[in-house]
């Protein structure tokens, strides 16, 4: 799962997690720390020039991300009690290219969300990231997660799933049916009764949240969404316009 903050990644995640063959926990982060700046891309350039280990064994770009990739997925295994594992850390999505080719047997579903409702629920997160609290770097952020999903929508066709956080709720059966289509999934329905019945990471409601959500503890910051509306609405909405109608958003 990937996605821009607050989109929904944490509650697809642990949507799938419901589902007996898979596996979640807190967000890893790691891989893009790992893979951002083309971290191993550069590691890999660095080490395969003449008469090189690598040169000498003819080992590819790729298969150097997949043997890499080996280690962390022994690592998440050793967690996952035999099941498969799922990460929803956002920013795996600005890593996405890396990430797909790290595990070429993966597949990516990239959440996307309004990016309005974005706005309203950073600036409500309570979280110390600069987007919790500055309305023009949650519109940079949220315009920086569009671009890249769409690029790598159009390098990974076949692998990347686009899911509406906003048809998460409101049409459960469906959105866990393509989950399951995606993964080969026959029994889907404790994947849609979590989608529609549970809650793993709001700002609009902490009360609701699953046990084991790792997001109780966030705090909340006090902003009525009336205001918010009537003060930024046509803002963001004309500052991310262009991208959002790429995702099916648009408005009169």
């Amino acid at each position: 799962m990937a996605g821009c903050p607050r989109s929904g990644t944490s509650a697809l995640s642990w949507a799938l997690a419901a589902h007996p063959a898979y596996w979640t926990s807190v967000e890893t982060h790691f891989f893009y720390y790992l893979l951002r700046d083309d971290w191993a891309e550069s590691a890999y350039a660095r080490s395969s020039g003449e008469g090189s280990w690598i040169a000498a064994h003819a080992v590819s770009g790729d298969e150097f991300l997949c043997q890499i990739g080996v280690g962390l997925d022994r690592l998440m295994r050793s967690r996952a009690d035999g099941r498969t594992w799922v990460d929803g850390s956002p920013e795996n999505l600005l890593v996405g290219q890396a990430l797909l080719r790290m595990y070429p047997q993966a597949h990516m579903f990239h959440v996307v969300r309004d990016p309005y409702d974005v706005c309203l629920s950073m600036l409500t997160s309570g979280f110390d990231e600069l987007w919790a609290s500055e309305l023009d770097e949650a519109i940079r952020v949220w315009k920086h997660y569009a671009a890249a999903g769409l690029e790598l929508a159009e390098a990974f066709p076949g692998r990347v799933t686009r899911i509406h956080q906003e048809d998460m709720r409101a049409d459960a059966a469906g959105v866990a049916a393509e989950v399951g289509r995606q993964l080969g999934l026959s029994d889907v329905d404790a994947i849609a009764a979590f989608l529609a019945n549970e809650t793993i990471n709001s700002s609009a409601d902490k009360t609701s949240y699953v046990e084991l959500s790792p997001f109780r503890q966030a705090a909340t910051a006090a902003m009525d969404p009336g205001t918010f509306q009537v003060l930024n609405g046509s803002y963001i909405r004309a500052a991310t316009a262009a991208l959002a109608a790429r995702y099916g958003y648009v408005w009169s």
